[in-house]
């Protein structure tokens, strides 16, 4: 008897779940959550252009209220500040304060040795394989997603 259609995408779950702990348990000595590393990488990368939460919620394809909660905890935490726009004062520009910049190594580091776990075992061909595939499920997803939102955001 073969699996269930669904098998794969409970596969995807259960590594994303992984991986969320994973993150979540190294992350935990700066206290950061696996959702907020992954938004302050992003205002990091970024730094040298005004980053509002509407970039993030596009580029992390996450909803409003997720980004205003993670924003908010960020910022309660030391890691960024929020103010006026220059051009538009109904939008908050987001910039990593000192403690945000001084994570940045660990962010990193953590991201690699992620990876490391999570590819090892696999040949180097296997990993650009993985790597290419899950970029294509995830572009393929994300297409619905956008069409299902009238390609626009709040």
């Amino acid at each position: 008897m073969g699996q269930p259609e669904s098998y794969l995408a409970v596969k995807i779950i259960q590594l994303g779940n992984a991986v969320t702990w994973l993150r979540n348990k190294t992350m935990q000595s700066f206290g950061l959550t696996s959702s907020q590393s992954e938004v302050i990488r992003y205002i990091l990368r970024n730094a040298d252009n005004p980053v509002t939460a509407g970039d993030i919620m596009e580029h992390l394809h996450l909803s409003q209220s997720t980004v205003a909660g993670i924003l908010h905890r960020l910022e309660k935490k030391g890691f960024i500040t929020r103010c006026a726009h220059a051009g538009d004062s109904r939008i908050n520009v987001i910039t990593p304060t000192e403690l945000g910049i001084a994570v940045r190594k660990a962010l990193i580091d953590n991201a690699v040795e992620m990876e490391r776990k999570m590819l090892q075992g696999m040949s180097p061909e296997e990993q650009a394989h993985f790597r290419r595939l899950l970029q294509i499920a995830l572009d393929n997803i994300n297409t619905l997603r956008q069409k299902e939102n009238g390609d626009h955001h709040e």
